[in-house]
Formats: C-alpha cells, sequence, structure tokens
C-alpha cells in the first residue's frame, strides 16, 4: 500500500500522528542507527527528528514502542529507518508523483464561508520525484548505492488564500566493504534540507509574518563489524551530524510587529538561527553460548553522544523610520496597549549522554526470557556568550557578558528491564508475552539553557500610546513610568550575568514505568491475531513555578463567567499573588510533585501476509489517558490552558484544564506550534484497517480505511492580573466537548507493466479522502474576541495523485 508518501493538505489528511494514543512522552529517530533526534527537544516535548527523509531510500523500518530491550532510552515510539545497499547485481528504482489542485475537490463547510473564509487548507501542487540505484564495484567484495529524492509541496492555508511552500532535497549514499570473510566496513552519507516559505502562516500568522526555513543537515556514520569466531560478534560505529536550522519572516527584519486584539500578527516576526551539531560513538558486542539445554544470547553495549545548540533568535525593527528598534507592539496580552521591548538571545550550550547496557536472553524450548539493565548519565554545560542591548532601550536591557556554566545538574538513571515469551500449542502458533521495563527520559538542551541568561528573549512590557494610530511604536509613545511585566531576564538586574533561573533539589529526569502482556495467536497459515495491553505511569514531569512563591500566596481575585459558542454557560476562578508578595524575576525547575499521568491502553492487531493475492493489516486501540493532580501538583491554582501559557504568561507547564487540587482528569498534549497551537491530542479510539488484492492483468487494488475519536477543544479566556502575569484561562473540563470524530478512506489502483525479466514499470492513481469528508479539526478557541469559534484548519479535500515507477 503505497499510501505513505505525504501528508496531503499539509494537514490531516484523517491520519494525524497521535503519541497520547500510546500514552508516551517521546520517541527517538535513528537512520541506519545515527542518533537523529533533535535533542533540543527531549524533556519538554515528544522528540522530533533533527532532518527529512526521501522514504524510497529506506529498506526497513523498524519500529519500538515499548518492551524489555536494554538498548532503548526513553518511552515512546522509536524508529530505525535502514536504508537500502549495493549488492552483486545492479538495481535501482525511479519515480515521479503528481498531485494537483486541478484533480481535487472543495470541502469549505457553509459556516466557513458564514465567517469569510473564502479558502480551506488544501493543495496547490505536490511533485515528487527520486531515483536510487546500487550495484557491485567489485563483486563480493566492495558495493556502493545512492539516492537522489526531491518533493516539491505547495500549499494553500486559510483564511484566505495564504501560501505555504516547501522543497524538501535528500542525497544518501552507502559503500560497503567486506574487507574479509569476519570483517564488514560501511560508510554512510546523507545530505538533507528543507526549504519552506510561508511556514506558520495561517489565522493568526498573516503571510509576512510567515518564516523562511532552511533546514541543511550533513550525516555521516563510519561502522565497522567483527566475527570472532561462530559465537562473538562486535560492531562499532563513529557517526556525526551538522544540521543547521533558519526562520526569517516574510515581512522583513527592518520593520516592526505587530499584534491586534484578536492575537493576530502583522508586519514581520521573530527570526533566528539554530545550528544543532552531535557526535556519536556506540560499540555492542553479541556473545551466544549454551549452558546444557539452555541458550543464552548476552549483548552489552556502550554509547557517547554530545549534542550542541548554538541558538540566535531576535526581533525585528532597525529603528528606521523614527521607529524603536526590535519592539512591537501588543494589544492581546496586556491590560492596556502595551510595547513589548525586546533583547536577543545567544547561546551556546552542549549536552553530553553517556550510557551502558547488559542483558541477556534465556531460551529454553517455549519460553525466551529477557534480562538486562540500563544507566545513563546526562548532564550540559553552558559556554561562554554575550548579548547585545536593545539598541533603542540600553537602559531598560542592556548588553550582557555571560562567563558560562558547566554541570548545573546532573542525572543519574538505572532502569531494570524484564520480558517472556512462551509458545503454546503443539506448533507454537500461540505466543504469551510479557514485559516490565523503566525509562528515563532524555535530557534535552533546553533544560541545560534554562541557567543561561542569554537562553532566551527578554522581554519587558509597557504601557504605550499610539499617538498616531499607525500600530508602530515609536520611542515617544512608550510610557516608561508604566512598567507592566517582564520575561526571560531580571528587571530589578537586568544586565546580571545570573540567570534568574534555578533549579529545586532533586532534580532529576522524568521517568516511565511500562508493564506490557499481550498474546498473538496464528488463525491459519498467513493470519494471524494479536491482543496487547499496555500500562505506563508517567512521573517527575518537569514543571516550573515562580521563585519562592507556595500556593499559599495566591488569591481568588476574579471569576471569568460568560457562555461557550454552543450557549453553554461557563465560570472559572483566577488567581494572582497577593498585593504585597513580590513577584520574582524567575522561576525554579522541579521535578513535578503530587502529579502524575497514567495510561492503560489496548490493542487488537490483524495481519494477513501476502498470499492468495491479498494481503491486509488492521489494528483498533482503545485507551485511558489520564493525569492525576494532587493537593500540591500545582502553585498557581488558576485553571491553565495545557501546556502552555500566554505570551509572559503564567510559567507554570501545566497539563491540566482542571482546577489544580486533587482529582483525576483526561491528559493532552498541546502541539503548540504555528498553525497546529490549537490541536489537544488525545483520542480515546483510533482504528486502521488496510489492504491489497491482485486483480488479473498484473493490476493491483489497495485501500485504507481510518477513524479516531475527535479531539478535546479546549475554551479559554485570556486575563492579565495585577501581579503582571497573563494567565490563560481554561474554563470547561477537557473532555466536555470534542471535536467531531475524524474517518477517512484512501484508495489505490496500480498497473505493473513488465519490460524484461527483472525490470517493470508501475502506473498508479491514489486518490485521498474519497469521500471528502470536511470535518473540523481546529476552531479559535479563545473565548471574548471575534474569532472565537470560527474554522481554522478542516480535513483535507479529496484529491488524486498519480504516479509512474521504474524498477530493475
Amino acid at each position: 500500500v503505497q499510501i505513505d508518501r505525504i501528508n496531503v493538505g499539509g494537514s490531516e489528511s484523517g491520519q494525524q500522528s497521535n503519541f497520547m494514543s500510546h500514552g508516551s512522552t517521546q520517541g527517538t529517530f535513528a537512520v541506519d542507527g545515527v542518533n537523529f533526534t533533535d535533542m533540543s527537544l527531549p524533556g519538554a516535548n515528544p522528540a522530533g527528528s533533527a532532518g527529512y527523509y526521501d522514504f524510497d531510500s529506506f529498506q526497513e523500518m523498524q519500529v519500538i514502542t515499548g518492551g524489555s530491550d536494554a538498548s532503548v532510552q526513553g518511552s515512546g515510539a522509536h524508529l530505525n529507518m535502514v536504508t537500502k545497499r549495493g549488492t552483486n547485481e545492479i538495481h535501482g528504482s525511479a519515480r515521479l508523483y503528481e498531485t494537483d489542485h486541478h484533480f481535487q475537490s472543495d470541502n469549505l463547510p457553509d459556516n466557513a464561508n458564514a465567517a469569510g473564509i473564502t479558502s480551506g487548507n488544501h493543495i496547490n501542487s505536490i511533485t515528487d520525484t527520486g531515483a536510487e540505484v546500487g550495484g557491485p564495484i567489485v563483486k563480493d567484495t566492495l558495493w556502493l548505492w545512492g539516492s537522489y529524492g526531491r518533493d516539491q509541496i505547495n500549499l494553500v492555508v486559510p483564511p484566505n488564500g495564504l501560501l505555504d511552500r516547501t522543497t524538501l532535497e535528500d542525497f544518501n549514499a552507502k559503500l560497503n566493504w567486506q574487507i574479509v570473510p569476519s570483517n564488514a566496513f560501511d560508510i554512510w552519507f546523507l545530505r538533507s534540507d528543507k526549504l519552506k516559505f510561508g511556514r506558520s502562516a495561517g489565522p493568526t500568522r498573516t503571510q509576512p509574518t510567515s518564516w523562511d526555513q532552511t533546514t541543511p543537515g550533513n550525516n555521516w556514520k563510519f561502522e565497522d563489524s567483527q566475527i570472532i569466531g561462530s559465537n562473538l560478534f562486535l560492531t562499532a560505529q563513529y557517526n556525526g551530524s551538522n544540521n543547521n536550522f533558519t526562520l526569517t519572516p516574510e515581512g522583513g527584519l527592518s520593520t516592526q510587529a505587530f499584534v491586534d486584539a484578536n492575537a493576530v500578527w502583522h508586519n514581520t516576526y521573530e527570526y533566528g538561527q539554530f545550528p544543532r551539531p552531535q557526535r556519536q560513538v556506540k560499540g555492542d558486542v553479541s556473545y551466544f553460548f549454551n549452558a546444557g539445554s539452555i541458550g543464552n544470547e548476552l549483548k552489552a553495549g556502550f554509547g557517547y553522544l554530545k549534542s550542541q545548540t548554538f541558538s540566535t533568535s531576535a526581533w525585528p525593527g532597525d529603528g528606521s523610520g523614527g521607529l524603536a528598534a526590535q519592539t512591537y507592539g501588543d494589544l492581546s496580552d496586556c491590560a492596556v496597549p502595551c510595547a513589548v521591548i525586546t533583547r536577543q538571545s545567544n547561546l551556546h550550550i552542549s549536552n553530553y549522554y553517556y550510557n551502558a547496557y547488559l542483558q541477556d536472553a534465556i531460551t529454553m524450548d517455549r519460553l525466551t526470557v529477557n534480562l538486562g539493565v540500563r544507566w545513563d548519565r546526562q548532564y550540559g554545560n553552558n559556554a561562554a556568550t554575550t548579548i547585545q542591548g536593545n539598541p533603542t532601550f540600553p537602559q531598560i536591557l542592556p548588553t550582557v557578558n555571560y562567563p558560562g556554566q558547566d554541570k548545573p545538574f546532573t542525572w543519574n538513571d538505572w532502569q531494570p528491564r524484564v520480558g517472556l515469551t512462551y509458545a503454546l500449542g503443539a506448533n507454537h502458533n500461540t505466543v504469551f508475552k510479557a514485559s516490565y521495563a523503566r525509562y528515563a527520559e532524555a535530557l534535552g538542551t533546553n533544560q541545560t539553557g534554562q541557567m543561561n541568561p542569554t537562553n532566551t528573549v527578554s522581554y519587558a512590557y509597557y504601557a504605550w500610546n499610539d499617538a498616531n494610530g499607525n500600530n508602530l511604536v515609536e520611542p515617544g509613545e512608550v510610557d516608561l513610568n508604566h512598567f507592566l511585566n517582564s520575561r526571560g531576564y531580571d528587571p530589578a538586574n537586568p544586565g546580571s550575568v545570573v540567570s534568574p533561573q534555578s533549579f529545586a533539589p532533586g532534580f532529576r529526569a522524568p521517568r516511565t514505568d511500562e508493564i506490557i502482556a499481550g498474546v498473538d495467536h496464528e488463525l491459519f497459515p498467513a493470519f494471524a491475531v494479536g491482543v496487547v495491553y499496555t500500562y505506563r505511569k508517567f512521573k517527575d514531569q518537569l514543571f516550573r513555578s515562580p521563585t519562592g512563591v507556595t500556593s499559599a500566596d495566591y488569591f481568588q481575585y476574579e471569576t471569568v463567567s460568560g457562555t461557550l459558542p454552543d450557549g453553554t454557560p461557563y465560570s472559572a476562578p483566577v488567581y494572582e499573588l497577593k498585593p504585597g508578595v513580590a513577584v520574582p524575576p524567575g522561576y525554579v525547575w522541579s521535578s513535578r510533585s503530587d502529579y502524575n499521568q497514567t495510561y492503560n491502553g489496548l490493542d487488537l492487531v490483524l495481519t494477513k501476509r501476502l498470499s492468495n493475492k491479498w494481503m491486509m493489516r488492521g489494528n483498533f486501540t482503545w485507551n485511558d489517558n489520564k493525569q492525576h493532580v494532587g493537593a500540591n501538583g500545582c502553585v498557581d491554582p488558576t485553571n491553565r490552558l495545557p501546556g502552555q501559557s500566554a505570551d509572559g504568561g503564567n510559567p507554570e507547564l501545566a497539563y491540566t484544564g482542571q482546577t489544580c487540587a486533587d482529582g483525576s482528569y483526561v491528559a493532552v498534549r498541546s502541539t503548540g506550534s504555528g498553525a497546529k497551537d490549537s490541536v489537544y491530542m488525545n483520542s480515546k479510539w483510533q482504528f486502521n484497517v488496510n489492504g491489497l488484492y491482485q486483480l488479473p492483468l498484473n493490476f493491483n487494488v489497495a485501500g485504507s480505511v481510518y477513524g479516531r475519536q475527535g479531539y478535546p477543544i479546549n475554551w479559554y479566556v485570556r486575563q492579565a492580573g495585577d501581579d503582571g502575569y497573563v494567565r490563560d484561562v481554561a474554563v470547561s473540563n477537557l473532555d466536555d466537548e470534542r471535536y467531531k470524530n475524524v474517518y477517512e478512506v484512501d484508495l489505490r489502483l496500480e498497473k505493473v507493466v513488465p519490460i524484461t525479466a527483472t525490470s517493470n514499470v508501475t502506473l498508479s492513481a491514489d486518490c485521498f479522502n474519497v469521500t471528502n469528508q470536511n470535518t473540523t479539526l481546529q476552531e479559535f478557541n479563545r473565548l471574548s474576541i471575534a474569532k472565537t469559534g470560527n474554522i481554522k484548519e478542516i480535513q483535507s479535500p479529496r484529491i488524486w495523485r498519480f504516479g509512474a515507477r521504474i524498477s530493475f
């Protein structure tokens, strides 16, 4: 089934990734064993990939979602994409897939037109081309393989036809050398780049505030494998990556940004450059031996990873035309119109990861037991850097020369792993499996940087009188006697080289305890069914709260009330610091007490391998993903938007949509990024069935049916308190209202045309969203603004893709 290439429409074509469906906190990405995880993300979000891939370069994809393998760090999904290689026969393929708006339907809902939205998210065009070839340089000794892929993805996003254009390019190469029969050496190289024009354009980001993105990356690996005798196997590798990531607003760097009362950005936006190099050393050894009738596979390994982040970001505005430099006007986030004076960030962070593991797979007839333990040591250093002061207001935000700091904290974790499988039946066609594992999550460079005063852009909020009404801040319009709020620095000592942030005693890695039990049964040849139960408990969530402040320092100063768009009344309390309690300049990070998440999931999996002209795969998942908040689980007791805070807002990373008091609630995770900032992932059920049937005359027909429960709608009100914090107050329980359930049917028809005995051409036609569903995926969920309840994103419309592939 080839319906796997591009997330057509640039949005959910029915199949948005749902990490929460498996209760995971973060995963890892690897290509040929090379760590491809962006280490600036772990510790706070599901981990992301550091690059982009050409899927036609892969021989296989290895997926681990849990279990007792001690070589795996962190819970969640772990992906390793194994690229192809050369063999003694020359082989290869080339492809062309074309998707065009002329073959696309219209599925804009009526209520979108009523709100003035004339264009839903859809495709303008997608062109996918590529080729790969491999073969021998010296038969039986030296082989070479390479590939090139290019995707041109041109999207249209609401409200009225904004443009999002992306180019993905990949070049892969692999050299394999059989030095002697017992030793093999290979070199792998990947050059990937993403050029994106119009990133994050959408209902809250006008075209000039969207980003133009570049993401060039060079990745490489040297690996050697040695067989010693008949029972000892060793492998070692050294790899690295030099990846860079830039974001430049289309509005340019000389003008000023502006955010209106509806939280819509205009003119331009923040820009930045983020090089992220990595170096890694790995070694593994496997030893096979028998103790009587008991077989053993003893494995051990060691790893070292150095991950660096060089990050510089700033707000535009060069001070020309009599305007304030690196300053913007804000009508959305303060109690009064405010001018936001900023200072750039500039940091250099190096994180270090050491790990070792030991495990033994013990086999006794029908029973296999896996016993293992893993050790991880993680820490980071902040190098010396300088940030330039605000050019217009240097007395408010002066230059800082930071001397650096080593090891603000160190994480050490031992993680036991136990697993077993037992085969039943005369033919061993029923297998019972169970495992227990503890995972310590990976450290992100963003956590190390919390002690660095150059870590983030600094913001100073002052009252603003836009005297000439041009939505641009001039120095004389800023009331420097009316200070409102600060973020990212200490206003009492704005030039300090010491960060106002700190870490509480006992600050440690978040941990996940996992139990899995299941059974697989072969109903008949080539057809198997499996049922798996998964339990996970995630604890020690990293979170921050104002330094020195406790729940006793807050009082309820307001109750927000009103009605939701469907007429349901709401009422929610809002708290702020008591009069006389000083607002601290910084935050203290701690391992969250009195808070955890539990996941209970049941998966049904059906697999029919290709035989008798047909194949099928199907799965259904039900889960109960809850967060548990105790009396001391939160400091600020205000209801808050899950995983978010307003600009300059409450710093506590709350994942609750309910009062911070005793209780268990639905757990969600906000994507919190650009045009996806109103997506809160939690589906209690989802399913997917796909299959293929081989017709006469070399025709094949394939299809996929997907469905999931709609994600929660989290309505909130933004409130600015007298203590300077801006709070996003969630006014309804997370499970009270959801978007409609999402369903999608995709179909494919292909014709294989033989050319020779070893080559053919495949012509194909794919139809995505056959029934042209137009389910709403996001609405403006902030109350009391003009756009409240308006559609932000819908399911991508029906569209056809045509393709051709030659293979030899």
